[in-house]
Order: structure tokens, then C-alpha cells, then sequence
């Protein structure tokens, strides 16, 4: 009974690692994607901040649908020559049951963590902004000017940064900085995730203006809540051992 409840949650970590690796390589891919969709829109009052909360429920679909087709077609090759009469079905096989509950745990705990929000209100120059900063170096006057296009998407040593912007010619100040780059404004910031907010992005309220910026430990968020659910398993394998070991004495 020991070594069944050990190869049982053995199963269960490995197919949560397996899960847990594509959802992370789903989650970074469509943030790409729908970062890149918002950039390419022409015109900056046609785009809308973008968050992390749809990529990361739709990672989470497709990791657990191509999770649950990978255990299905294991199934259906280790079955399929057995009589019908003998042929134990997808739920009863090998635990499949309980191990997709545990992968939908899984899968809720990492779709969640990239998206918890926090909010709080800002007011500096568009430039001395933690998710501008960066890009201002990118123009044509380094470290004075923002692009000129109106949006940028590039990664630099702190992370990733991505900005969309109605950006009009509106001259030099005194000190030769451009006064767009360097205009006061207000801005609403939501770092997202937990525990690491590791991406911020900051909307001009009544604007359709938005920067965001992907810091390198993000990718930690989804990792956390693995080892927490593999705890979790580990636990709650173990005290079904003490319960079933103490009923046989």
C-alpha cells in the first residue's frame, strides 16, 4: 500500500511539472502576442492597457487541455488491447481521477498568481517613471526623448518594457529635455502577482497612454505556487498513509 501511494504521488509531481512547464512557456509566449497586438495597433486611442490576467487563463486552459489529451492518449495505448469487459476507463486508470483534480488545483493556482493586482497613484514626469525610464534612452536624443512612433517594445538589462503613447512634437524645454518626455503627469499603477509583483504597468487616467514593464524574476510567481502545491500533495499523501496504517493496527 506504501509503495502504491508513493508511485501515486510520484505521477501526480511529475505530470504537475509537466504542467507547470507549459503553462509557464504558454503564459510568456501570448503576453508576447497580445503586447505585440496592442503595439501594432496604428493609432494609441485604439489600444488598451494590457494586463496579464487573459494570457494567464488562457495558458491555463490549453496547459491543462493538452495536459489532459497527453494522459488520455497514455490510456488509450496502455488499454486498447485489453477486452472491453477488462478495460478500466480514463478515471479509474492509474488514479487519472484524482490526479486531474490535482492538476486543476494546479492550474487555478498558477493563473491566479501572475494576476493579483495592487493599485496605487502616482504623479512625476512621463520620463522618471520606474516603467519609462528605460525607454527614454531609446529615442533619438539618448536618455532626453521617448520614440517618436508613439510606442516602444524592447528588452534591457532590468527587463522588458513596452509603451503605447499619443506622442505630439512639443518642443525643447530650457535645458534642451523634450517637454513630452519630461511633462508632469498622473498616472495609476498596478504592479500584478504575487508573492513578486515582477510587472507593473502604469495607465494615465482618461488617456490612452500605458507602459509596462516585465522584470526577470516574474517568472517566479507560477514556480512559488508549484512548490506550494507540491507540498500541499506531499502532505496530504502522507497523512492518508498515518490514517490508513493506524486503522491496521
Amino acid at each position: 500500500m506504501q509503495t502504491k501511494l508513493s508511485l501515486q504521488s510520484w505521477r501526480v509531481a511529475l505530470w504537475g511539472a509537466v504542467t507547470f512547464l507549459l503553462f509557464s512557456v504558454l503564459f510568456w509566449y501570448l503576453l508576447d502576442v497580445y503586447i505585440k497586438f496592442q503595439i501594432g495597433k496604428r493609432e494609441a486611442f485604439s489600444s488598451t492597457p494590457p494586463t496579464p490576467f487573459l494570457p494567464s487563463i488562457v495558458s491555463g486552459a490549453v496547459a491543462l487541455l493538452l495536459t489532459a489529451l497527453a494522459l488520455a492518449a497514455l490510456w488509450w495505448l496502455q488499454t486498447w488491447r485489453k477486452p472491453v469487459a477488462l478495460r478500466a476507463g480514463f478515471a479509474r486508470h492509474k488514479g487519472n481521477a484524482e490526479l486531474c483534480i490535482w492538476l486543476l488545483l494546479l492550474i487555478l493556482l498558477m493563473a491566479i498568481s501572475p494576476s493579483l493586482p495592487e493599485h496605487s497613484h502616482i504623479a512625476t514626469c512621463r520620463c522618471c517613471l520606474f516603467t519609462v525610464n528605460e525607454a527614454c534612452g531609446h529615442g533619438p536624443i539618448s536618455a532626453t526623448e521617448l520614440p517618436s512612433q508613439g510606442s516602444y517594445y524592447f528588452s534591457a538589462g532590468p527587463g522588458t518594457y513596452a509603451g503605447m503613447y499619443a506622442s505630439g512634437p512639443k518642443g525643447l524645454t530650457k535645458y534642451g529635455f523634450d517637454k513630452f518626455a519630461f511633462e508632469n503627469i498622473e498616472a495609476d499603477r498596478t504592479p500584478f502577482g504575487w508573492p513578486v509583483s515582477g510587472i507593473t504597468l502604469d495607465a494615465v487616467p482618461r488617456e490612452s497612454e500605458w507602459h509596462i514593464v516585465f522584470e526577470p524574476y516574474a517568472a517566479g510567481n507560477p514556480f512559488v505556487w508549484f512548490l506550494g502545491w507540491l507540498i500541499l500533495q506531499a502532505i496530504i499523501g502522507i497523512s492518508k498513509w498515518w490514517f490508513r496504517l493506524n486503522n491496521s493496527l
